[in-house]
């Protein structure tokens, strides 16, 4: 084991206490994306909104947290995550208090649209690219680490979003969410830190301590490959995360036990995280991630044939793995692949792209069930994606930049 495995590994190293941060952040962020769709049925029962229309202000969150998502990388990479995160607590918690006075569509539309999305910007790739940062030899399960908070997440808010609507209703479960957030922001903010200088300058075998510009890196095919991938990931995952409790609703199962099978997935998905955060170290991260498309692939397959409780059980715990070993890794792909330099930059634009997917995956699974009657067709749509995800992933090729004397340099190992 070398010296930069053995001090990752180290009990009192402080990356593991940015991770212990970067979970918390994940857990209470998209814990609250991930519980969007337990509401759904008390709008829509309150103020006769279609499925499609409550969805559509879920894509505009889409549309703009990713756009903000590039901005909030560029900012991480030149200040630091502490003020980048310390906007977050506060954006989420004031979204969620507000949430409980809509009482129009555009009060919708403006409060989780827009106050929500930045909130959400300011989570996901400044973490990852502060954890991508603090580690090297053991990055992919740090991330994998960092990343099971979105899986803790939607584990514990969707179901105690179910039970918060049936005991206190959906206004006041909003305000209790708002305080949640402001509460558990506050030590993430404290505790979090940019990498020390030397760790940015331990590069892994074959990779360069600094690394391709932002500008370098977009010209590359695997910058493109990566994007696409995740693009067409996005649009199966958030369709279907965002019409999970519907479409088990719809097939005979209560509303509590619904937002349970939402919960089931966030929850599996820690397995699918972790290990393959551990095994991409080892094995390589492509070669994990294209493993992880297809048992999703395979998932919705099953998902298409599930019209009882215990397939939706099944399909619930193992389509949870597989999403969980692609999301585990996805954040910490551009500093393998363009080192330290852009990094946080780089996965901002790779989650402005990715916001296409997030967008239009729950419209368009509500408009199919608008006007078709199911989520069939729906479940088509996830499964074509997945498939283009796969062949997208396979372009993913080490990258090289001409050195001062014009020769090849090699910048990734991966």
């Amino acid at each position: 084991m070398d010296n930069t495995a053995v001090r990752e590994s180290s009990v009192g190293y402080y990356g593991w206490v940015v991770v212990g941060m970067g979970f918390l952040a994940g857990f209470v962020g998209f814990g609250f994306v991930y519980s969007y769709g337990v509401f759904f049925k008390p709008l829509s029962s309150e103020f006769g909104w279609s499925r499609s229309l409550i969805a559509g202000a879920f894509s505009l969150y889409a549309v703009l947290h990713n756009l903000l998502a590039f901005f909030a990388g560029r900012a991480v990479d030149t200040i630091g995550p502490k003020p980048i995160l310390a906007v977050a607590g506060i954006s989420l918690g004031a979204s969620m208090i507000v949430m409980s006075r809509v009482d129009s569509v555009w009060e919708l539309y403006v409060y989780f649209g827009i106050l929500f999305s930045i909130g959400l910007a300011c989570i996901f790739s400044p973490v990852m690219a502060t954890v991508s940062r603090w580690f090297d030899a053991k990055r992919g399960f740090a991330a994998g680490i960092t990343a099971t908070g979105i899986g803790t997440g939607a584990l514990v808010f969707s179901p105690l979003s179910a039970w918060l609507i049936s005991t206190l209703g959906w206004r006041q479960s909003y305000v209790v969410l708002g305080i949640v957030a402001w509460v558990v922001f506050v030590p993430i903010v404290i505790f979090v830190r940019e990498a020390p200088a030397r760790t940015l300058g331990a590069a892994s075998p074959g990779t360069s301590a600094d690394g391709l510009s932002f500008g370098e890196a977009i010209k590359t095919m695997t910058f493109w490959a990566i994007a696409l991938s995740l693009l067409c990931l996005d649009i199966a995952i958030f369709a279907l995360m965002m019409h999970i409790v519907m479409l088990a609703s719809d097939r005979g199962m209560s509303i509590v036990l619904s937002g349970s099978i939402a919960g089931l997935i966030g929850g599996a998905s820690l397995f699918g995280r972790i290990g393959a955060g551990y095994f991409s170290d080892h094995l390589g991260r492509k070669r994990v991630y294209i493993l992880a498309c297809i048992f999703q692939l395979v998932m919705f397959i099953w998902l298409f044939f599930a019209v009882n409780t215990w397939m939706l059980i099944v399909f619930a715990v193992f389509f949870g793995v597989s999403y969980g070993s692609w999301a585990g890794i996805m954040g910490v792909l551009p500093a393998d692949y363009f080192g330290y330099r852009a990094t946080g930059e780089i996965l901002g634009c790779i989650v402005i792209i990715c916001g296409v997917g997030v967008a239009i995956g729950p419209f368009l699974g509500g408009l199919i069930y608008d006007t078709t009657g199911s989520y069939d067709y729906m479940i088509v749509m996830c499964v074509a994606a997945t498939i283009c995800a796969a062949i997208m992933a396979s372009f993913m090729k080490p990258v090289t930049t001409p050195d001062t004397e014009g020769s090849a340099r090699v910048v990734t190992r991966y």
